[in-house]
């Protein structure tokens, strides 16, 4: 039985085994200090371990979705799609949007500071007129002219804190302001002054010391910040950092009062509504300023406004400044290259959404044709469609699966055939004698070995009475099926003739019987076939009392009588049987003494040809009959098989049909 801590893997293992230290170590922990040590390295162990298993499952149950959701071709090539196109696009327009932002917020914070620096020059403007006034003026008048001033100017200014040099005493607005010296380095200066924690506009006009001077401060309020450009967005306080020393500090912008003592309003109130879905509001960008401190006397470079705008906000201010012909330009250009974009990514999906659609339907047209194939349908044909390289493999399939359909049909022919051909092969096995006539003093064997299934030689022997015996031999024109039925048709017409003979054939003349039966068969199968397949026939009947053999050679290669080792060709007596009707055969005669032997052979035999094209050959067989002549007929057939084999150099195809028909007169 297997172990089941065996199938655990080693991180499950380790976990379990934390776990166990761990419940066994809390018993003991109130006990010592070493043991809550221990648990609570424990406790971390378990949660690093913890994790990477949890990492280790996440990564798994990612992978078997991704490898289930990516078997598909299609989904394959959305992937690719995605990280080759979207993901880059997506990348460059979050670059471009942060680039904007990177472009446009500085701009913004540059104008904040520039639209203070303008306020500003016009604070000072407005004091310096008023000191050089008091310059050109009289003594007893300045005084006046300053009170005067100074009456005005909260209208402008609201908040104003004033302090006048009129060279006899300081002027103060309001009562109790800006008591005690000033900082030096305050003259001549225009801009933000940092006092008591709170920050001011001021400008202080001072052409020399001992003339009069004018000093104009007024508090950055929420109202006063809000018209300070009001077409960009909200502009600001910052938190004031703690000490003269202390780092820049970006921090959300701390709750402004009106001077009514009432709550800011909301930053929406002072922010211009988005162009576009994608116009977003950017909060607290530091626009920075130089502020003066009124206690240490230094100026330093600070950031103390923060801004709330849109891009399309700080664009809008930037392209106000412009002549109208460039923001004509510019909104032009803008459609148009927006317009170019929306249309280059839209024929670019649909291109891509086409490409990927062929791609993936061809693909599934193919995969659907191997499921065919694999089902054992082979007529199924895969799409075509358009003209591409997998067109191409659709087509190349379809013409495959053609092939194999027309291979499989052919292999069924083939097997039909060959079943037909073993048919055929049974029943002319049928057709040749299973043995040899039994006389006192003459044997006979034949023998026939075909190139193909079936053959176009025959041979027969039939008992006539009892001292008689009818041979019958012959090669039909071809090979294959058509000669072997033209073969059962002469061997039929054979029998039939010498069954209608019968007992008459004991009596008569052989010669005669013999011109007449191959006269008969003759106009038999002129009568029956084709006139182009004709047959050679050798016919001859045997007197064993006289010694006599009758015969009729109608066109084939003359048979040997080999007799004390010289061999005699017999005549040919007629032309081809089948070929022409009309035809007559005469029959001649010879004599078998004992120990003559009788070889009727086919071309077969004598025509196969060696590897140098040279064929065997008539006197090479009658010379390889002559030194086995005196062996048993059954040795005999085989050693000139043989001899014929080793000639042509054991070819894989037999050229001819090979038959031998061998008898013996015994003594």
């Amino acid at each position: 039985m297997p172990n089941p801590w065996s199938k655990l893997g080693r991180w499950n293992q380790v976990l379990l085994a934390l776990i166990g230290a761990y419940l066994a170590l809390w018993p003991f922990e109130p006990l010592s200090a070493t043991v809550y040590t221990l648990r609570v390295i424990l406790q971390v162990l378990l949660y690093v371990v913890g994790c990477v298993i949890l990492a280790r499952l996440g990564y798994r149950v990612v992978r078997l979705l991704g490898r289930r959701f990516l078997w598909r071709v299609r989904h394959r090539m959305m992937v690719a799609y995605f990280f080759v196109g979207v993901a880059p696009l997506a990348l460059a327009f979050v670059m471009a949007a942060v680039g904007a932002v990177l472009l446009f917020l500085p701009v913004g914070a540059y104008l904040v500071r520039a639209q203070v620096e303008e306020r500003a020059a016009a604070l000072y403007a407005a004091a310096d007129s008023l000191a050089w006034q008091l310059r050109a003026s009289d003594a007893d008048r300045r005084r006046a002219i300053g009170e005067a001033f100074l009456r005005e100017a909260p209208q402008r200014y609201p908040g104003l804190e004033a302090r006048l040099e009129t060279g006899d005493g300081p002027v103060v607005y309001p009562q109790g302001a800006l008591q005690g010296p000033l900082p030096p380095a305050l003259e001549s200066y225009r801009g933000i002054v940092r006092r008591d924690g709170r920050y001011y506009m001021a400008a202080y006009a001072l052409y020399q010391p001992g003339e009069p001077s004018l000093l104009l401060m007024f508090p950055l309020t929420t109202e006063y910040l809000a018209e300070l450009l009001p077409a960009l967005g909200r502009v600001s306080l910052g938190a004031a950092p703690a000490s003269a020393s202390a780092r820049f500090q970006f921090r959300a912008p701390a709750e402004q009062t009106t001077r009514s003592g009432l709550a800011a309003p909301p930053a929406e109130a002072h922010l211009p509504p988005p162009v576009h879905p994608l116009d977003w509001r950017v909060n607290n960008w530091p626009a920075p300023a130089r502020v003066l401190d009124w206690g240490t006397g230094t100026t330093r470079l600070e950031n103390i406004f923060v801004l709330q705008t849109r891009p399309s906000a700080v664009l809008r201010v930037i392209l106000d400044q412009q002549s109208p012909e460039l923001r004509s330009f510019a909104g032009n250009l803008s459609w148009i290259l927006m317009i170019l974009f929306a249309v280059a990514v839209v024929i670019s999906t649909v291109v891509a959404v086409s490409i990927t659609r062929t791609a993936t339907s061809a693909i599934h047209d193919l995969y659907v044709g191997t499921r065919h194939v694999d089902q054992g349908d082979f007529s199924y044909r895969v799409p075509q469609r358009g003209y591409s390289q997998l067109t191409e493999l659709a087509r190349s399939f379809n013409h495959m699966t053609a092939s194999i359909e027309r291979l499989i049909a052919d292999s069924k022919e083939r097997q039909r055939l060959e079943s037909e051909l073993a048919i055929a092969q049974e029943v002319q096995a049928q057709l040749f004698p299973r043995e040899a006539p039994r006389l006192p003093s003459f044997e006979v064997l034949g023998v026939c070995r075909p190139a193909r299934a079936v053959s176009g030689d025959f041979y027969d022997y039939v008992r006539l009475s009892e001292h008689r015996v009818a041979l019958s031999f012959g090669d039909v024109a071809g090979k294959g099926i058509s000669a072997a039925l033209v073969m059962a048709a002469m061997h039929s017409t054979l029998r039939t003739q010498l069954a209608l003979m019968g007992g008459k054939l004991d009596d008569a003349d052989l010669s005669r019987a013999a011109a007449r039966l191959a006269t008969e068969t003759n106009r038999q199968l002129c009568a029956g076939t084709a006139p182009d397949k004709f047959a050679t026939l050798f016919f001859g009947a045997f007197d064993e009392r006289s010694g006599s053999l009758a015969y009729v050679n109608a066109g084939h290669l003359p048979p040997v009588r080999i007799r004390d080792g010289q061999a005699q060709r017999l005549e040919v007596t007629g032309m081809v049987v089948g070929a022409f009707s009309h035809a007559c055969y005469e029959a001649a005669s010879i004599d078998l003494q004992p120990g003559d032997l009788l070889v009727a052979f086919t071309d077969g035999l004598t025509e196969p040809e060696n590897p140098y094209e040279e064929q065997f050959g008539e006197e090479r067989l009658v010379e390889a009959l002559t030194r086995v002549a005196e062996l048993p007929l059954g040795r005999i057939a085989e050693s000139i098989i043989a001899e014929v084999d080793a000639w042509t150099g054991k070819a894989p195809e037999q050229q001819d049909d090979m038959t031998i028909l061998i008898a013996r007169r015994l003594g």
